[in-house]
């Protein structure tokens, strides 16, 4: 159930919380108040698509908080697969900022997007102009039906996918063993001329670094022993060398050694002339050691040439190569063992296709099964709402299978007797498609896992008496779910228990959304305001007392 949703900084709505309670909650108020804010904040902290444009003016970040109370099943296990801390409370806090970047936590916890979209679909079901969009499109309707099949299709429809994904890893084998025989001889060829390049060039992981670096040293070999040479001039080999100086200063200070800290002078410039001596020794090796072979120059630049036109060719590194090196060894043998894994494949993938074709079916037949359901409870949801004369139909074609099976679904639809039934975006006007949606959303929630249920302006395009019908049969969900519904139609507003009515008002600077709780006098005027409008006379508020006796809620 929704507890509290708190909203700041979106659209009109500057900060507000809004405490929601079992049954029937009405949203009410004049056109342009903020309404449909509210629910589009609960769509927003939802998981729905951020939108830059609902952050109020003026301010650097919109966010919404919203609370529910956990009582299904379902979604304490969600939360368990999740890591989330069992409570008996839901906090899903989401912000977004004017670049566009968005936050969403779980308890505290930052969790991904899809996640909390996915949560969201287990705590609300809302019905909106949006989802009649939806409803209207054909492609739709298989994923409706599947939903209302319930587990048994859904098991069903897992089975068909894992088999077709089996199906279509044996056509990949068969495909990679290369058509006709002849096709199957230039790759042989082929392959063959690779796997022998590659051997002949004995590759080594790290080779080529190595001899990199070799290359580099050994073309830099000149220079690093001209430059070895100059500094054993400078340190040693000189009359005016290091060496030199230090040791005929080390003289000069040994006459003077007993004055008071000479001798520890001397001794510091003995140690330094021993570290310089050192130094110039491993220099003098240094320059010994070096040598230009033009020989094994050209010898390791040819090697370095032939490692980068394998690489090159077979994957960009050696690794690589040594990759597709085995890679093609493995094809070739199964190329020199076609025509047996052949006829091996060929039938293992007919036994995965019986065996998908059989499950296929079964999953169609399930399908046709739950589609006379569907069928029955529309009509007679559909008649109880006013609709006496509609004709329903769930419309199969068998297509190729695919990982959903061999189906293809249209509902179809006729409002009124004598007429052809179409698809419902040719026949569905606004209210039937209303009323429609209305019956599809009590079938559904019979099999549902949501407790919260959204209507915005579900009444749409209806009137009079259906209006009191509609308004009866969302009452009638409260029995095992919360309802929060937007409305302008009184005949659906007094079945509410209870009401919050929606305003804007207006500052030196701004305007902005309020909302207040209404008792149940203010409850009666505000229905005499939709019946009679602005001018509430004794009348309208008689009759709204009266509608609200009919509903049972006074």
């Amino acid at each position: 159930m929704l507890k509290t949703l708190s909203i700041k900084n979106v659209a009109l709505i500057k900060e507000l919380s809004i405490d929601f309670s079992k049954g029937f909650n009405v949203l009410i108020g004049e056109t342009g108040a903020g309404k449909s804010i509210i629910f589009d904040s609960l769509n927003f902290v939802l998981g729905a698509k951020p939108d830059k444009s609902l952050i109020r003016s003026g301010e650097k970040e919109m966010r919404v908080d919203v609370i529910f109370s956990n009582s299904s099943e379902l979604v304490s296990e969600f939360l368990d697969e999740l890591g989330v801390e069992e409570h008996e409370e839901i906090l899903i806090s989401r912000t977004l900022n004017v670049e566009g970047k968005s936050t969403v936590r779980l308890n505290g916890m930052p969790m991904t997007l899809a996640l909390i979209k996915k949560l969201g679909e287990m705590l609300v079901d809302s019905y909106s102009q949006h989802e009649s969009v939806v409803l209207l499109k054909s492609k739709n309707h298989l994923q409706m039906l599947d939903k209302f099949g319930g587990e048994e299709i859904s098991s069903l429809k897992n089975e068909v996918a894992s088999l077709y994904a089996e199906l279509s890893e044996y056509k990949k084998k068969l495909a990679e063993l290369g058509g006709d025989s002849f096709e199957r001889e230039r790759t042989k060829s082929l392959l063959e001329y690779q796997i022998d390049e590659i051997e002949k060039a004995q590759l080594q992981l790290g080779e080529d670094e190595e001899i990199k670096e070799r290359l580099h040293f050994i073309s830099s070999a000149e220079k690093i022993f001209e430059g070895v040479n100059s500094v054993l001039a400078l340190l040693k080999e000189s009359s005016s060398s290091a060496l030199s100086q230090l040791q005929e200063s080390e003289s000069v200070l040994g006459a003077l050694s007993s004055f008071s800290n000479i001798e520890e002078c001397k001794e510091r410039l003995s140690s330094s002339r021993y570290e310089i001596d050192d130094v110039a020794e491993s220099l003098r090796d240094i320059a010994n050691s070096l040598s230009f072979d033009e020989r094994e120059f050209d010898r390791l630049d040819r090697r370095y040439d032939l490692i980068k036109l394998l690489t090159k060719k077979y994957g960009g590194s050696v690794e690589k190569c040594l990759e597709f090196y085995d890679e093609a060894k493995t094809r070739y043998d199964q190329l020199c063992d076609a025509d047996g894994l052949i006829t091996k494949f060929e039938k293992e993938s007919q036994d995965v296709l019986a065996r998908l074709e059989k499950k296929a079916q079964e999953l169609s037949s399930k399908r046709k099964s739950v589609a006379l359901n569907v069928e029955k409870k529309i009509v007679k949801e559909l008649s109880e709402l006013g609709m006496k004369s509609t004709v329903f139909k769930v419309n199969f074609e068998s297509k190729e299978i695919s990982s959903n099976g061999m189906d293809e679904v249209e509902f179809v639809f006729s409002a009124n007797k004598g007429q052809e039934i179409k698809s419902l975006s040719k026949t569905a006007s606004g209210g039937e498609m209303s009323r429609f949606m209305l019956a599809l959303k009590n079938i559904f929630t019979e099999i549902g896992s949501a407790r919260t249920l959204i209507f915005d302006e579900i009444d749409s395009g209806i009137s009079g008496e259906t209006g009191n019908i509609v308004g009866s049969k969302i009452n009638a969900l409260t029995s095992f779910a919360q309802v929060i519904c937007i409305t302008h139609l009184p005949q659906v507003a007094v079945y509410g228990d209870s009401f919050i009515f929606v305003s804007k008002k207006e500052d030196e600077k701004s305007t902005f959304t309020t909302i207040k709780n209404l008792d149940s006098a203010e409850t009666i005027y505000q229905i005499a305001r939709m019946i009679g409008g602005d001018d509430v006379s004794e009348v309208a508020l008689s009759h709204a007392k009266e509608m609200r006796l009919k509903a049972g809620k006074e």
